[in-house]
């Protein structure tokens, strides 16, 4: 019989870096595969500069990965989609004009800072589109594709992947794959275990409330910026669902 097909979307290789084996050993019984995207659909602008639907994009996402590798729907299992909370849920005045700071953009515990007075409009205006996205996105539980129900659920990193590992909010684009490597190298513990560190709800709650509970925890205040993920849960829920 041949095994189903988890699909994991993932803006970029670090996230497989850190997941892949441990998803590959602990959940044999489905195929796990990483459709990376090497950008954030949630705050992707459509050719003609407008906010796109995103429940589209991300079914052109699915369907676009199952035409390339030739599955069908009936294959998949469920999809999975991971994003970077990036301070999205901040209010506009959490995001600050500083002009002497080294590069264009920096996260700190309580703010976003940026060169310019257009700089901040910009970001004003991606963190209200990723929010929004992010909450559409975690009100849906499934994608219809090929006329099926594909089970689905988003998971978040914040204020990214990097920032939940070796806690730096603003790493070099360029040493992140370096760095994921390194750090799985000199991982301890299993990645679930180390990520449950930072899931900012009670473990012993059940799967839904904590789903639930997870993202008000990050609408909240600056906690967006906050060293945290429910990325954990999504071990939970291959559990309960694939096996």
């Amino acid at each position: 019989m041949t095994k189903k097909v988890l699909l994991i979307i993932v803006e970029g290789q670090t996230e497989q870096i850190v997941l892949e084996d441990f998803l590959d050993e602990h959940f044999a019984n489905s195929t796990i595969r990483f459709d990376v995207q090497r950008e954030d659909i949630l705050t992707k602008w459509d050719a003609n500069k407008r906010i796109p639907n995103i429940k589209n994009s991300v079914t052109r996402v699915i369907q676009n990965y199952l035409k390339k590798y030739k599955f069908l729907a009936k294959d998949l299992t469920a999809v999975v989609h991971i994003t970077d909370a990036d301070g999205c849920f901040i209010a506009p005045e959490f995001v600050k004009v500083k002009e002497d700071i080294g590069q264009n953009l920096f996260y700190t515990e309580d703010a976003i800072l940026v060169k310019s007075e257009k700089r901040k409009e910009q970001i004003e205006q991606r963190n209200e589109m990723k929010a929004n996205n992010a909450k559409i996105l975690m009100a849906n539980d499934h994608f219809s594709i090929q006329r099926l129900r594909i089970p689905y659920q988003l998971f978040y990193f914040s204020t990214n992947l990097e920032h939940v590992l070796w806690n730096e909010r603003n790493e070099v684009a360029t040493e992140k794959v370096q760095k994921a490597d390194e750090f799985m190298e000199s991982l301890s513990s299993s990645i679930e275990e180390f990520l449950k560190e930072y899931l900012p709800v009670n473990s012993e709650l059940p799967y839904k409330e904590k789903m639930k509970m997870s993202w008000s925890f990050l609408m909240e205040g600056c906690n967006s910026l906050q060293r945290g993920t429910n990325v954990p849960l999504l071990f939970e829920m291959i559990k309960s669902d694939v096996q």
